[in-house]
């Protein structure tokens, strides 16, 4: 070291380094605490006066450092390196209190018109002191002085003018004279002042000029004198004159400018434009400036080199006496300290009481009374304000912390929690700890105020102090303020909660204090280290703070939640903050984060309480809190390292560089300045990524974990982190959301691409790509939206606009841009510009977006380089251009990146409005790699549709409908609508069920996809599913509201007629209600809805848009109701419209009313011989009509349709004869005896035609189903009939029909006896005794008795009806002709339908016991229509007997016939009882037997029996439940209809029949439908599940069921039979097997139930049948003496054999079962010892995702053992395996034996198919079981661990045993 200080190694001097470079080297590299005990530093002060250096050479080698400055400056002058030395030096130099330079007066003789050159300019030309040196001397502020002063010019009051102040105005004072006798003094300038910029000196105003001129102190001082009111500055006089008294200066009034001399030519002077420009545009700062040019220094940039603007004449001196307030302040405090030492006590104490709290006086080291604290905090806070902190003493600011460390002691341990006990003792003595506790938080408060205040010197950042501050804030907070938080209104903490609220005022200060504590401790860790201790503390603080749960409302929170809330943001902004300066502490504040987040609260709106900036609904703390973590992580974070001394190439030392001290060089080097730039930015963007997969990992795998409704809350959870990263995608505050999407969605599509998956993941998967493509939709259509509104027309909005354009084309296109986009995408002055803008603007009065400010621009960084890598491979002029702008943006970045302060252009940020900024950030966001994601999103959901998986595929659907519902464009891709119409033939319900909502859906979106769609709806109208059925009903309704086509309209119609009659009520009754909305409804805007009277005497005018629609409606009604097969419930459709109980019933009936008189108005348009076919489907809706309403017809609309059955010669003729027919047959009824000619030309019109009628003849077996199924061949003769009797009650005249019956009779009689030989005489029989059984039907003609005693006076008096049935009962008989039988059969049943008592004639029995015998099937089904027909007509009157009570009441007219019709009725219950038992048994002998019209008749019988209970319910319930699993679905409809019913009224009767009916059904598969498997595959499917979801109601009901079915697959050996020709066990045990297999379980306790009990099956009969097998097949002995061979009996084997396979088959079920629902041995063996929770078990089972692979696998297998059975080599092979299985497979023998699997040895062996399920699947191949373990069946060797007695050896596991299940 030499004299100098400088260090020498060798040829090389160290220049001198400052304290903060060398402290590194030194052990005092930590805080000093404040503590006497501890030695200061030495400080090296120079001893004398002397020379610097002691030789030229030590000279020299000192310059080498300011020669490296110079060669730095002349580079970058804007380098971090210079700009610091340049601060330190300036600072030292112009330090207050430092050299003062005295300079000696010269006289100048100056020529006023010459210009004079400044002092510092003459320097800086002619002195060579280098670029750094002319730095140094313009960045200085040294005070100077002359003993005479020189003239002072214009230039010199120029250059050190401060800036002004807005408080100073300036008023031009023209003719100004100086005072006489002014003699200027020693003024004192500042010729460079540090606090005006540069660039406003040059460009001020003149008007500025005058405020900035110095004038004298009386001590010979400058400094910036107040306004001048008048000054005036000649060319004559270029010096200020000032008067020569000391103390005292002349005012100037103002600032003269003389107008140019008249010699003044502007032709040679040129003109800047652009100059003039910012000089015309430039306002004086402090004046209210609004410019935004960005060519300049940002103030907080002038903040960090520790510059700050020197403030007016008012502030500084206000700033003077805030200093000077709070040193005085600080003496009062350190006076009163001093007078309480022992020997002044007694005199100061009055004095200084207010200083300290009263009662800690008593106290060793009293503390601060808090007005006391709260004045020296505030005013400490204002001098920091000031700048002038710096001034205040560091032993005046040691001593006050060292007074404040009493409070904060004293505060650390008191307890302010609140008790329970409300006295008013308690109270005041609570209050008084909280008045300690409060102090100390304002002690707290004021000792961080002062460590944060920007101080340098170590000692005013003691360790124990902030220990201290920690302590009490930790203490209030885990003590008293987060369970305060915690409690509520109500609960436990109701009663602490009503005391808290009492004394909110109180409380809520102290959590203000705490909040505000918080603030300021985020700054102290900004600006200072702190010990990793006080880290720790502060990270628990905190993150307890965080997830502490907020009440969701005011009334719930002793603080108030907004505060609460307030509270913990100021705990996040710590966390942050540590986040970002300790890069070591991230992965602990992650894993903390994570760990807590269980702590969350579910519930949306107590989660979300964080309120955004930019608006919009709120998010989760938390959330904003990991987004801003993850955004820190890519944040370039400036690096305080200390820095040590390098070697140059030349062997001289110089500092080393700090990164971005290195100047860009090579801007115009794009390869050069990308390097830079991506050197920088991408080991930040790596940090942000890995940061974000790490939260998302952690989220996703405890999601996977866990379901929406169970105890973990992480499935939640990850919904609602989705959902709030997705509410602030489009936020430019918020740009890490982008990235922890795309990390989510990575997760979410490698769960979804996964095979293995299980459903749960998937689903969660798939909801949440549903979400995030929805969010892209959204921000795609919000872009759309405000693209159409554009705000201007600047040329900025014009570049945005072009590139919204083409991202928008894009977009539908499903493309992601191209290199065009991309480029315009990163330009300078690109969206990315706008957004950065934005977020630096707001991020210097906002801190919390330094973070996002940061992370965005190292994705602008990530986008340059990519872009430039793509580019690099092409040469061409154009790619030239591109890498040289990409080379200027990228150096540009860099600069941005390293100092925020600088822009480099004009880019003005006041054109920006928020909409463009917004806009311009989605264009980004869209470009990013989440958003450019959404076409993978797409497909993955699109293939999702075709998972194996029913769950999956439902949720596809339902995440595309997501997508849908956002963005409806998304449809005019091709793909998505043959997607979604393929699923919905989905063998799963659920699937459909999606599926059809959203076909719905699209529909709205797209109505043109009608005509596409809507024949696949009605499709699922007729659905197995019920939801599905309703949702296509609904969808179908709109379609038909919204169609114009009339085609579409009656298809749809038809189809939603059929489910009138559906099986549920809840379908049939929206059925009805949809035909009402459809038809009627539309009408009410044409009608008034009040009842003008009664119903038959309203009419209504219709006008002509009213007859539109009307023709609208009844031209879809008549398409309708051309299939007859519609009539009937349409009928049942328009009566229950116009039933009296029907809501705007009247409305309704003048609706109908109207209707049918447009169709009677038609009629009359429609008489040409082309029109035949309409006039016969107009008169076919007629005829539904008058069937629902007679009253809907005007007697002149009946008059008008008599032509119509005048003349009947043809076909088509006979086809509108009945429809009329019908009509009056139905309506005459309301006419009067008024319209008697009518009648009787109608009455005389029907007899005419009654003989020309065609009668039923029975040709072939076809016809006749085709008549019976559909409509009677002989209907026409029915109807004329019926209405030829209602017209004679009309007229009171049944003279003409008496007549005509007795000749009936007469004709019969004559055949009597005699044997039909021809057809001809057969035909015209056949048709006299239908004629005669109609009559016989309809016509009650006992009144009449007499005509026919006249006409037959052999016979006996008595009933007219009896002679009828006489008359018939011959002709019953088998001798007789089949048609001629068959016809009196039916004539039988049609009289026997109205006179009920003659079924119980014994001849009528007779025939009918007859007809069963034989067993023919058209005579079975003529008996079985016509007890049907009475049976419904009982069910019919019986209905209708209530209701015309009811009507008998409300009208209050007794009817005479109500007594005999009920007396008759009695007498009809009678004969339907006994008719049901008698011929129950033939009757579902018929139905069982076949699938055919005749087994429909007897399903129908069946159920009017039950629905009457004629019977007892057991008798039926075995057909019932064989008949549900008919493939004929009419049949299958019923029957379970039926059994439903019969079930919920009687459950304990029918559930005793159900084995029986499992039998049942066994034997009607086998024989009937000819499989007699238990399921049917795909997809699989259990043929008894009608039965199964029938008892799920009852859990009693259904666990019988399942016992009953398990156990009857057991079985006796010598008992079984083997016989294939008729139903055996073989076959029954594989159909209930099957049929348990492919249940759909309810609970889990079913299962362990099937489980358990097929366990107990096979470990008990399976001990015998084993035994049976190795004694009797395979020959082998106990005694190993006997060697004898014996022959194997076939019989014997096909018995062991069939047993073997029953017992394996229940095996492999159980197997299956196990592994489909996950059910290990743990939890069966709970099972067995009722160790497992009501909750467990009754929990809804889960299908594991290979469920449909396991059971082909088990269907296959199954398959394959009834096959072995049918051959001597198969039967052998079954009876081996089902001995390795009880012998090998170690998990038999657990279910058998109950063992611990921890007992057994080893690994567990499997059985043979646990080695085929490895391998592929359950069961797999046919390969020779146990093959790894050969056995040798050698006689007298004994079996080796089976069968042993009472001896348990545990077994070993094979060799190739693989893995447990």
């Amino acid at each position: 070291m030499n004299t100098n200080g400088d260090i020498i190694f060798g040829q090389g001097r160290i220049p001198p380094v400052d304290v903060d470079d060398a402290l590194q080297y030194t052990p005092l590299s930590s805080v000093v605490p404040s503590t006497s005990e501890i030695i200061p530093l030495p400080l090296l002060l120079p001893n004398g006066t002397g020379p610097i250096f002691q030789s030229e050479a030590e000279r020299r080698s000192s310059r080498q450092t300011l020669d490296a400055l110079d060669r730095e400056a002349l580079a970058d002058p804007n380098s971090k390196f210079v700009r610091k030395t340049l601060h330190e030096l300036a600072a030292a130099i112009s330090a207050p209190g430092g050299t003062e330079f005295r300079f000696k007066s010269f006289v100048t003789m100056e020529d006023p018109a010459t210009p004079k050159e400044p002092i510092t300019s003459s320097i800086l030309k002619h002195q060579a002191i280098g670029k750094f040196g002319e730095m140094v001397i313009n960045r200085s502020n040294v005070n100077f002085k002359y003993t005479n002063s020189p003239p002072l010019t214009f230039t010199h009051i120029r250059k050190s003018a401060p800036p002004p102040s807005p408080a100073l105005a300036y008023t031009p004072v023209t003719g100004y004279t100086p005072a006489p006798g002014y003699a200027p003094t020693t003024p004192t300038y500042n010729q460079y002042d540090s606090s005006v910029p540069r660039n406003s000196i040059s460009s001020a105003s003149p008007q500025a000029l005058g405020s900035h001129l110095a004038v004298p102190q009386i001590n010979g001082y400058y400094r910036p004198a107040p306004q001048f009111s008048d000054l005036s500055i000649t060319p004559k006089q270029e010096h200020v004159q000032s008067s020569t008294t000391p103390g005292s200066f002349q005012k100037a009034d103002a600032v003269k400018i003389p107008p140019p001399p008249t010699t003044f030519d502007r032709s040679q002077y040129v003109k800047h434009a652009e100059i003039d420009r910012r000089f015309r545009g430039a306002k004086p700062l402090g004046q209210g400036s609004t410019s935004k040019s960005r060519k300049r220094k940002r103030s907080h940039s002038n903040a960090e080199d520790g510059e700050t603007l020197g403030p007016g004449v008012d502030q500084r001196a206000k700033a003077e006496s805030l200093l000077k307030g709070l040193q005085g302040f600080l003496a009062t405090i350190f006076e009163a300290e001093d007078n309480l030492s022992p020997d002044t006590s007694n005199r100061t104490f009055d004095k200084n009481a207010k200083i300290w709290m009263t009662s800690s006086l008593e106290q060793q080291s009293p503390c601060l009374a808090t007005a006391v604290l709260l004045k020296l905090e505030n005013s400490i806070h204002k001098v920091i304000s000031t700048g002038l902190f710096q001034r205040v003493p560091v032993d005046d600011l040691t001593r006050i912390q060292k007074i404040c460390e009493s409070s904060l002691k004293q505060a650390e341990t008191v307890d302010v929690k609140m008790g329970s006990d409300d006295n008013e003792s308690a109270i005041e003595e609570w209050l008084m700890r909280v008045s300690l506790v409060d102090n100390g938080l304002k002690t707290a408060k004021t000792v961080l105020r002062i460590m944060v205040g920007g101080r340098e010197e170590k000692q005013l950042y003691p360790e124990d102090l902030l220990a201290s501050v920690l302590g009490v804030a930790k203490n209030l907070i885990e003590g008293t303020i987060n369970p305060m938080i915690e409690m509520r209104s109500t609960g436990e903490s109701q009663a602490a909660f009503k005391i808290a609220s009492a004394h909110k005022k109180v409380l809520g200060g102290l959590l203000h204090e705490v909040t505000s504590l918080f603030s300021l401790i985020s700054k102290l860790l900004a600006l200072e280290e702190v010990t990793e201790g006080t880290i720790t503390t502060l990270e628990f603080i905190a993150v307890a703070v965080i997830f502490i749960e907020n009440a969701s409302t005011e009334k719930d929170s002793v603080f108030g939640v907004q505060k609460v809330e307030r509270f913990r943001v100021a705990a996040m902004d710590i966390l942050a903050k540590i986040f970002a300066r300790y890069p070591d502490q991230r992965t602990f504040i992650f894993d903390e984060i994570l760990t807590s987040l269980e702590k969350l609260s579910v519930n949306r709106q107590s989660a979300r309480q964080f309120k955004l900036v930019e608006g919009g609904k709120n998010i989760q703390l938390v959330s904003a809190l990991i987004m801003r973590l993850v955004q820190t992580s890519g944040t370039y974070q400036e690096r305080k390292k200390k820095r040590g001394l390098v070697t140059g190439e030349d062997g001289e030392f110089s500092m080393e560089k700090e990164e971005g001290d290195e100047p860009d060089r090579g801007e115009t080097d794009a390869i050069g300045a990308v390097n830079k730039l991506y050197t920088m930015s991408n080991p930040l963007l790596e940090s942000a990524q890995k940061n974000a997969q790490y939260v998302v990992n952690f989220l996703v795998q405890r999601a996977m974990r866990s379901t929406k409704t169970g105890d973990q809350p992480y499935r939640v959870l990850m919904d609602i982190f989705a959902e709030d990263f997705i509410a602030v995608l489009g936020s430019p505050e918020w740009p890490g959301a982008e990235l922890l999407l795309r990390s989510i969605l990575g997760s979410m599509c490698t769960i979804v691409d996964g095979d293995k998956q299980p459903a749960p993941a998937k689903s969660m998967a798939l909801d949440l790509l549903g979400l995030m493509g929805s969010a892209i939709c959204d921000v795609v259509v919000h872009l759309r939206e405000s693209h159409k509104n554009r705000e201007s027309d600047s040329s900025a909005d014009d570049r945005i606009y072009a590139l919204t354009d083409k991202v928008l084309e894009s977009t539908v296109a499903g493309s992601g841009g191209g290199v065009g986009m991309e480029e315009d995408l990163i330009e300078w002055e690109g969206p990315f510009r706008y957004a950065l803008e934005h977020l630096i603007e707001n991020s210097a009065h906002d801190p919390s977006l330094q973070s996002a400010c940061g992370y965005y621009l190292t994705i602008w960084s990530a986008r340059i380089c990519a872009f430039s890598d793509k580019s690099e491979g092409q040469d061409d002029e154009e790619t030239d251009e591109v890498l040289g702008e990409l080379a200027r943006i990228a150096a540009n970045l860099r600069r941005i990146t390293l100092d925020k302060s600088w822009i480099d252009d004009d880019f003005d940020v006041a054109k920006i409005s928020s909409a463009q900024i917004r806009q311009a950030y989605i264009l980004t966001v869209l470009q990013m790699p989440f958003c450019t994601s959404f076409e993978h999103i797409l497909n993955r959901l699109l293939r999702s549709v075709d998972d194996n998986q029913a769950t999956t595929r439902s949720k596809g659907l339902k995440a595309i409908l997501q997508l849908l519902q956002k963005d409806p464009a998304i449809l005019k891709r091709p793909q998505v609508v043959p997607f979604i119409l393929k699923r919905l033939r989905d063998p799963s319900p659920l699937v459909r069920d999606s599926a059809v909502d959203l076909i719905g859906k699209c529909i709205l979106f797209r109505t043109d996809l009608e005509d596409q769609v809507y024949k696949s709806i009605i499709e699922r109208s007729a659905d197995a599913g019920v939801g599905v059925r309703k949702r296509s009903m609904k969808i179908l309704k709109d379609i038909y509201l919204r169609s114009k086509k009339e085609v579409v309209k009656v298809a749809i119609a038809e189809a939603l007629v059929q489910r009138i009659k559906d099986s549920d009520p809840s379908v049939s009754e929206l059925a009805r209600k949809t035909f009402e909305e459809i038809w009627i409804t539309p009408f009410y805007t044409y009608m008034g809805v009040e009842d003008t009277g009664s119903q038959q005497n309203q009419t209504t005018d219709i006008s002509p848009q009213l007859k539109l629609v009307v023709n609208e409606r009844v031209a879809v009604i008549i398409k309708v109701v051309q299939k007859e097969v519609m009539q009937a419930v349409l009928h049942d459709v328009i009566k229950s419209i116009l039933h009296a109980e029907t809501k705007n019933c009247s409305v309704n009936f003048k609706v109908c009313k109207t209707m049918v008189g447009s169709m009677c108005d038609d009629l009359l348009d429609r008489q040409g011989d082309s029109d035949k076919a309409e006039r016969q489907s107009t008169l076919q809706a007629l005829t539904v009509f008058a069937k629902a309403n007679p009253k809907l017809f005007k007697p002149e609309q009946l008059i008008m349709l008599q032509p119509y059955i005048e003349n009947l010669t043809d076909q088509d003729d006979l086809h509108v004869f009945r429809s009329v027919i019908i009509i009056f047959r139905c309506a005459l009824p309301v006419l009067s005896s008024l319209h008697s000619g009518f009648l009787s030309a109608v009455q005389q019109s029907l007899l005419k035609n009654l003989s020309r009628l065609p009668p039923l003849v029975y040709k072939t077996f076809a016809i006749i189903s085709y008549f019976i199924a559909n409509t009677p061949a002989h209907q026409e003769l029915r109807e004329v009939v019926a209405c030829l009797w209602t017209i004679s009650g009309i007229l009171k005249n049944t003279d003409r029909l008496v007549r005509v019956t007795i000749s009936c009779l007469t004709n019969i009689l004559k055949s009597k006896g005699k044997t039909v030989e021809t057809d001809v005489e057969a035909n015209r029989l056949v048709r006299t005794l239908h004629i005669l059984g109609l009559f016989g039907k309809h016509c009650q003609f006992e009144d009449k008795v007499g005509m026919f005693q006249t006409a037959f006076p052999k016979w006996k008096p008595g009933t007219v009806s009896g002679l009828i049935i006489d008359t018939i009962i011959p002709f019953c008989d088998p001798a007789t002709h089949t048609l001629v039988r068959k016809a009196a059969l039916e004539s039988l049943c049609h009289v026997c339908q109205t006179h009920a008592s003659h079924f119980l004639r014994v001849e009528i029995l007779k025939s009918f016991d007859q007809v069963f015998e034989v067993g023919k099937k058209e005579l079975v089904n003529l008996v079985l229509l016509g007890i049907r027909r009475f049976l419904q007509s009982e069910e019919n009157r019986s209905e209708g007997f209530g209701g015309e009570e009811k009507d008998e009441k409300r009208n209050g007219e007794p009817q005479v016939e109500r007594l005999s019709r009920a007396a008759n009725a009695n007498q009809n219950d009678g004969v339907s009882t006994s008719l049901a038992q008698k011929y129950l048994k033939n009757i579902i002998q018929v139905a069982t037997s076949t699938q055919d019209i005749y087994a429909l008749t007897a399903t129908e019988v069946i159920g009017s029996i039950l629905r009457q209970g004629l019977v007892h319910p057991k008798e039926c319930v075995p057909a019932l439940i064989a008949l549900e699993t008919s493939t004929n679905i009419a049949i299958q409809a019923i029957s379970n209809r039926e059994h439903r019913m019969l079930h919920s009224k009687h459950e304990t009767i029918v559930e005793r029949g159900y084995m029986d009916g499992v039998r049942a059904c066994y034997i009607y598969q086998r024989d009937v439908i000819g499989n007699e498997s238990g399921a049917t595959a795909n997809p699989f499917t259990s043929k008894m599940h009608p039965l199964y979801e029938i008892v799920r109601s009852s859990r009693k009901v259904r666990k019988k069921l399942l016992g009953n079915m398990t156990m009857s697959v057991d079985f006796e050996s010598p008992k079984l039979d083997v016989d294939s020709s008729k139903p055996n066990h073989l076959g029954y045990s594989r159909f209930v097997i099957e049929n348990l297999a492919f249940f759909e379980y309810g609970t889990l306790d079913e299962l362990y139930q099937v489980v358990t009990t097929m366990e107990r099956v096979v470990s008990g009969t399976g001990m015998t049948v084993a035994h049976s097998i190795e004694t009797d097949i395979f020959l082998l002995k106990l005694d190993s003496g006997d060697t004898t061979e014996r022959i194997i009996n076939p019989d014997t084997l096909k018995v062991l054999a069939t047993g073997a396979a029953i017992l394996y088959m229940l095996w492999e079920c159980r197997y299956f079962l196990r592994k489909s629902y996950s059910i290990n041995d743990n939890k069966s063996r709970d099972y067995k010892s009722n160790k497992l929770s009501a909750k467990d078990v009754n929990k809804a089972p889960s299908r594991a995702a290979a469920w449909a692979s396991g059971a082909a696998a088990l269907w296959k297998k199954i398959e394959g053992i009834m096959t072995d059975l049918k051959s001597d080599e198969g039967m052998m092979k079954q009876c081996k395996e089902f001995v390795d299985l009880l012998t090998i497979d170690n998990e038999f023998k657990l279910a058998a034996e109950g063992e611990d699997p921890e007992d057994l040895d080893g690994e567990r062996a499997l059985t043979p198919i646990h080695d085929f399920h490895e391998e592929g699947g359950i069961g797999g191949e046919h390969s020779t079981p146990g093959k790894n373990k050969k056995r040798k069946f050698t006689p007298g060797s004994p079996e080796k661990g089976f069968m042993r007695p009472k001896k348990k050896v545990k077994s070993k596991p094979r060799k190739s045993a693989g893995k447990d299940e």
